[in-house]
C-alpha cells in the first residue's frame, strides 16, 4: 500500500515537472482574452461563463471540478440534463421559451453621428432547442446539439441579428474504462444594439460551478467559435489527466461609419491534472499554450501583433459542509507579442446555498473571452444573491465588474448591476421583471467597445416545463 501511494505521488510530481518548463522559460508576458469560449471543449470547469436569453458563456478551466465527461448546458453553469418535456419529438425537444419587453435609455460618451441620448423600446423572443441521443448497447456514446436563437422586434421591424445567438455541439466517447473523448464546438454571435438584462453570474450550487454572462456592449457585431477534443485519462482512482487541442475564430466590427474590423485565429492546447486529497478537497494544475494571429484594420484599438500565449494556474477546491464550496487559484500568464508582459493569474470563488437564499462570488484574472476581443488578460468579479420569499416569489441581485488588466493602457472597463423579480404563475410559467444598469468606459478602446451608460427596464414571461428523466 505504501509503495503504491508513493508510486502515484511520484507520477503526479512528474506530471507537474513536465508542465513547469514552459512557464519557467517564459521570459515575457502574455495578453489575450480570446481563449476558450465558456462552454468550449475543456474538461469540466469550476468557473464557466454562461449567459441567459441574451448572453453566451465563457469558461476558465479548473481541474479540481467534477470528473467525467458531460455536455454543458448552453448558457448555463450546469450539465445538460437528459430530460424530456411536453415538446419532445424523438431526439428533438424545446426546453424553454421567453418573451421580454425592453424599455431602455442610452447615453453615449462619443456619439459621433448618433444621438448622444436616446430612448428605445423593443420585444425579444428566445428559446432553447436541444437534439440529444445516446448510441450503442451501453448508451455511453452521446451526441448533443443545442441552439438558443432569438429575434428582436422594434417599431414593427423584426431583427434576427439584433441579439445574441448561441449554439453548441458535444459528442462523448468512452474509449476504454479509463480513457474517454469529448469533441465539442461552441458558437456565439453578439449583434449590434444588443441588450443584456439577466444575472451576470449563473451558478450550479450542487456542483459549485459558475458561469459568467457577457454583458459588454459594442457598436458592432462579435462572432466567436471554438472547437476542441478533450482526452481524459483516469490515472488512478483519485488522479485525472486531460489534454485538449483547440482551434478558435473570432471577429469583431467597430464603429459603423468607420468600418473597423478585427479577425482573430488561435490554435493550441491545454493540459490539466486533477488530484483528490480527500472526499472534500482537490488540487490541480493547468497549462495552456496558444498562438494567436490577428488582422486588425484599427491602429489605435484591439491587438496590434500576433502573440504566443501561455497560462499556468494551480487550483485548490474544498467543500465545507453540505452547501459551502470554496475554490482558489494562483498562477502566471504571459504574452510574447509586441507588448510582451508577464502577469499574475488568480481566481477565487465561493458558493453557498441556504434554505431560502443563495449566495455566490467569483473573481478571475486571466485570459478569458467576455464578448470583447483583446490580447490582454482581464479582471472579472461577479456577485449574485437570490432570496426565495415564498414558493412562488423570488428576487435576485447581481453585480459585475470587468477590466483589461495587462496592457500598456489598462482598460476598457465595464460595470453592471441588475435587480430581478420572478413570480411563478404555474409550474411551467413565470412572470419576470427587472431593472439593469450598464456603464462602460473605453479608456483603451473606443472602437470595439461602446463608451457610455444604459438603463434597462424589462417585463416578460418565461415557459420552462417540468422535465422528466429519460430512460
Amino acid at each position: 500500500m505504501v509503495s503504491e501511494r508513493s508510486r502515484h505521488a511520484s507520477e503526479l510530481l512528474l506530471a507537474v515537472v513536465l508542465l513547469a518548463p514552459p512557464l519557467a522559460f517564459s521570459q515575457q508576458s502574455r495578453d489575450f482574452s480570446s481563449t476558450q469560449d465558456p462552454g468550449s471543449a475543456s474538461p469540466p470547469t469550476q468557473t464557466q461563463t454562461s449567459g441567459t436569453e441574451a448572453g453566451a458563456t465563457q469558461s476558465e478551466p479548473n481541474p479540481a471540478a467534477t470528473q467525467g465527461l458531460f455536455a454543458q448546458a448552453l448558457n448555463s453553469a450546469s450539465p445538460l440534463a437528459r430530460e424530456s418535456g411536453p415538446l419532445q419529438w424523438g431526439w428533438l425537444s424545446v426546453r424553454s421559451a421567453t418573451f421580454l419587453q425592453y424599455f431602455t435609455n442610452t447615453t453615449l460618451d462619443n456619439p459621433g453621428t448618433q444621438p448622444a441620448s436616446q430612448d428605445l423600446s423593443g420585444s425579444q423572443l428566445s428559446t432553447m432547442i436541444v437534439l440529444s441521443h445516446a448510441f450503442g448497447a451501453s448508451r455511453r456514446t452521446q451526441l448533443t446539439v443545442q441552439y438558443a436563437p432569438s429575434l428582436f422586434i422594434s417599431e414593427g421591424h423584426v431583427y434576427t441579428n439584433a441579439l445574441n445567438q448561441s449554439a453548441g455541439l458535444d459528442t462523448n466517447f468512452q474509449l476504454s474504462p479509463r480513457l474517454s473523448l469529448q469533441i465539442s464546438d461552441r458558437f456565439s454571435y453578439y449583434g449590434n444594439q444588443r441588450y443584456y438584462s439577466g444575472l451576470s453570474l449563473g451558478v450550479d450550487y450542487s456542483l459549485g460551478t459558475v458561469a459568467q454572462n457577457n454583458f459588454l456592449n459594442g457598436p458592432g457585431t462579435v462572432i466567436s467559435n471554438s472547437v476542441g477534443a478533450t482526452f481524459t485519462y483516469l490515472w488512478s482512482p483519485v488522479t485525472t489527466v486531460s489534454f485538449t487541442p483547440t482551434f478558435g475564430y473570432q471577429n469583431s466590427t467597430g464603429v459603423v461609419n468607420s468600418m473597423q474590423n478585427l479577425n482573430a485565429l488561435n490554435g493550441g492546447g491545454q493540459v490539466a491534472v486533477s488530484h483528490e486529497l480527500s472526499a472534500t478537497q482537490t488540487v490541480g494544475i493547468t497549462y495552456m499554450g496558444q498562438y494567436d494571429s490577428y488582422e486588425n484594420t484599427s491602429t489605435v484599438a484591439g491587438p496590434q501583433s500576433n502573440s504566443v500565449l501561455q497560462d499556468v494556474l494551480m487550483t485548490y477546491g474544498k467543500q465545507i459542509g453540505a452547501s459551502w464550496r470554496l475554490n482558489l487559484g494562483l498562477g502566471l500568464v504571459s504574452n510574447t507579442g509586441i507588448d510582451s508582459q508577464l502577469g499574475l493569474a488568480a481566481s477565487a470563488g465561493i458558493t453557498k446555498s441556504f434554505q431560502r437564499m443563495d449566495f455566490a462570488f467569483n473573481y478571475h484574472r486571466g485570459h478569458q473571452f467576455n464578448g470583447y476581443i483583446t490580447s490582454g488578460s482581464t479582471d472579472r468579479a461577479d456577485l449574485v444573491h437570490t432570496i426565495r420569499w415564498s414558493p412562488r416569489v423570488s428576487t435576485s441581485t447581481s453585480a459585475a465588474y470587468f477590466r483589461t488588466a495587462s496592457s500598456p493602457t489598462p482598460g476598457p472597463s465595464g460595470t453592471y448591476a441588475t435587480e430581478l423579480v420572478s413570480l411563478g404563475l404555474t409550474r411551467a410559467l413565470s412572470l419576470t421583471g427587472g431593472i439593469s444598469y450598464i456603464k462602460q468606459t473605453g479608456t483603451g478602446d473606443a472602437v470595439y467597445l461602446q463608451s457610455g451608460h444604459t438603463t434597462l427596464a424589462t417585463v416578460g414571461i418565461t415557459w420552462t416545463p417540468p422535465a422528466t428523466l429519460q430512460h
